[in-house]
């Protein structure tokens, strides 16, 4: 059950902060395509958790 951890909180954090340091970096320089790519990446990391942990569960 350790692996409920990982997928839970652990690489959803990972995202979401990659998800905001994108989003901030692609704002700040107008670079659209960085600023899509961390809207993306923090999107996943709001449903990972749902998606992954329903499926091990």
């Amino acid at each position: 059950m350790d692996f409920l951890l990982l997928y839970s909180e652990i690489i959803p954090t990972i995202l979401a902060v990659a998800g905001i340091y994108f989003m901030l970096t692609g704002g700040l320089d107008e670079n659209r395509l960085q600023l899509v790519i961390g809207i993306a990446l923090f999107v996943f990391a709001v449903v990972f958790p749902f998606v992954s942990l329903s499926i091990l569960i």
